[in-house]
This record gives C-alpha cells, sequence and structure tokens, in this order.
C-alpha cells in the first residue's frame, strides 16, 4: 500500500473523528457536515456527494457509517473505508458509555431537558435540509409523484402494510424509472 493512500486514510480518520465527535444529533445530523468537509477538502463535489449518499442510504445500517464508510473508500480505498468507519463509530461509542452513567440522575431536571429539547429541534432542521436537497434532485414526473403520494396515504392509513406498500412502491418506480 502507498504511503499516499495511508496520508488520505488517516487524513479522512481525523476529517470523520471530528465529525462524529463534534456534531449532535445523530446520523442525518452528520450528513451536511460530511457534505461540507468532502467539498472543502476537495473529495468530491456537491453533486457527487448526493450521489453516493442515496447509495448509503440504500444500505441497512446506520446512515453516518455507510456515508463515511463510502466517503472514505473513494479518498483512499479499503483502508480509507475501514478508518472513517472506526472514526464514526468511536465517539458515539464513547460517548453512550459516558452519557450514560451520568445523565441518569439529571433526566428530571428542568434545564437538561429543555437542552435536550433543544437538540432535538435543531436535528429535525438540519433533516429537513438533507430532505430537501435530495428532493430537489429528483425528476418528479406525475407518475412517479402518484406512485408516493399514494403510498404515503396507504402508510398513514394503514402502518401494518409497510412492507408490502414499500415493496411496491420501489417496484413500480423501478418499472416505470426507464
Amino acid at each position: 500500500m502507498s504511503e499516499g493512500t495511508w496520508k488520505r486514510a488517516l487524513k479522512a480518520f481525523g476529517v470523520f473523528l471530528k465529525i462524529s465527535a463534534l456534531t449532535l444529533g445523530g446520523g442525518y445530523a452528520m450528513v451536511p457536515v460530511m457534505q461540507w468537509e468532502t467539498d472543502r477538502l476537495g473529495w468530491m463535489k456537491k453533486e457527487e456527494f448526493l450521489n453516493l449518499l442515496s447509495v448509503a442510504q440504500s444500505i441497512p445500517g446506520p446512515i453516518a457509517f455507510n456515508t463515511a464508510i463510502l466517503v472514505g473508500k473513494k479518498v483512499a480505498g479499503v483502508l480509507g473505508a475501514i478508518f472513517s468507519g472506526v472514526a464514526i463509530a468511536l465517539p458515539p461509542f464513547f460517548a453512550i458509555v459516558a452519557v450514560a452513567g451520568l445523565l441518569r440522575p439529571f433526566l428530571h431536571n428542568v434545564y437538561v431537558r429543555a437542552f435536550l429539547l433543544g437538540v432535538y429541534a435543531a436535528v429535525v432542521g438540519l433533516v429537513f435540509n438533507v430532505l430537501l436537497g435530495l428532493l430537489k434532485r429528483q425528476r418528479w414526473a406525475l407518475l412517479r409523484t402518484v406512485i408516493v403520494g399514494v403510498g404515503v396515504v396507504l402508510l398513514l392509513v394503514s402502518r401494518s402494510a409497510l412492507y408490502v406498500v414499500f415493496a411496491a412502491s420501489i417496484l413500480l418506480l423501478y418499472a416505470w424509472g426507464k
């Protein structure tokens, strides 16, 4: 493995460790920061990142982990994918262990609850921003809009049909997407 690959993998490790350690709100809150960092570092442009994000969403697992692995692979191959995946997973692991023990006595404190509600509101805004970016990129033909709309209505009416509605929507979108 070349020295350049190791340097790029270590750089990716540092970037994703920083993102994971300093971003509150979970995976979807990290996505805009990841997009900004990849663009700032010249690793990929916004359009390429959004394509990669679409792939990351289709893979089972946490979105931040999947996205970090895909970006790491693009930047430094398999080594970059491994380093990026480890980096994105380390801070939440240690944070959960630490916070679970420390926060338990304070969960009924009004200030702690207010802080957590504020973080929740910020995350909702960040996720909505990512969703809007993905929706803007779609080519919304009438048939595609009807399929998605009917799927949403069916899910709101009956959550027990989740798998059927999801599978049917995917099949219909794929069949008529060509």
